[in-house]
């Protein structure tokens, strides 16, 4: 434990962490295709997360968008020459959005990047007509000790399913609760579609590397919705799954009265990464953006 501690220490002093901006920009699209396209959506992954959990968006283009893609430190050819700020991560994202004239602006936010697209929505100019799609959004202070409580009993309850602290059997049982909700923990040996799964959110995942690991995280336990924030005439909607272990559903509906009431969308019997249990959720967002009625598909 002191050494744990020492090492948080070290992380959070590091001159590279300190900083909320690094040299790079974080932005990646195709200049050509903003030329050409009249709606743009920007896309934002959550902590430790890269911009591969959007991969299953082409859709968006043959509708007509532009996308564009915000990268976190140390992910997607981005250095670990800053930390992960939402707060700097909105001011970012909000002045590509004011770039855009004569374009309309979407925001799909995962996780920690619907807090960005949260923050980022009132800081663009109205004439954009953006709005808010949030997967799986994160709430306050990263869920605070509920999250923590229930990620630990995850975790104790994966040991006790699989008998064993053998990392190859653990993580394919903590990776079925994630992907499904604390029930899948129980299931027999992980099925070949679920070993998939795995293998596949490894490509989208953060490398484990203390630096990246604590340069996304620093921030998240102290982050609030602001106290000025004014979301009045931007529409936002929430798609989470209803078994998420993450973020519970409570604590995502306690979330929506905060913020007035934003309509939510549940997918029954799904975790928290609906971009690989159930990619048509990027469809269900495109129907919210394009204003159509947005339903379980």
């Amino acid at each position: 434990m002191r050494w744990l501690i020492v090492l948080v220490f070290l992380a959070g002093c590091s001159p590279a962490l300190l900083r909320t901006s690094g040299a790079t920009d974080p932005m990646i699209t195709s200049a050509a295709r903003l030329a050409e396209a009249d709606k743009v959506v920007i896309f934002i992954p959550g902590a430790l997360s890269s911009v591969m959990v959007f991969k299953a968006t082409e859709a968006w283009e043959e509708a007509g968008y532009a996308r564009a893609f915000y990268r976190y430190p140390g992910l997607d050819g981005l250095p670990v020459d800053h930390r992960l700020d939402p707060a700097t991560a909105a001011r970012d994202v909000a002045a590509f959005a004011n770039e855009m004239e004569g374009k309309t602006v979407t925001l799909v936010g995962y996780s920690t990047g619907a807090l960005i697209a949260l923050e980022a929505a009132p800081q663009i100019d109205p004439a954009r007509q953006v709005r808010i799609a949030a997967m799986s959004p994160a709430v306050e202070h990263g869920g605070g000790p509920r999250t923590l409580i229930r990620g630990a009993g995850d975790a104790l309850q994966a040991v006790r399913a699989t008998g064993s602290l053998d990392k190859n059997k653990l993580w394919p049982r903590f990776w079925a609760g994630l992907l499904f909700g604390p029930e899948a923990l129980e299931d027999p040996v992980p099925s070949p579609e679920l070993l998939a799964a795995i293998a596949e959110g490894a490509k989208v995942g953060a490398p484990l590397d203390t630096q990246i690991a604590f340069s996304h995280m620093l921030s998240l336990p102290g982050w609030t919705l602001p106290q000025n924030l004014d979301l009045s005439g931007i529409p936002v909607a929430f798609f989470i799954g209803l078994n998420d272990p993450v973020f519970s559903t409570r604590q995502t509906t306690d979330f929506s009265r905060k913020l007035g009431g934003v309509p939510i969308l549940g997918y029954p019997g799904q975790g928290h990464l609906l971009f690989l249990t159930r990619p048509d959720v990027f469809t269900d967002m495109l129907d919210f953006a394009e204003g159509r009625p947005f339903r379980l598909r």
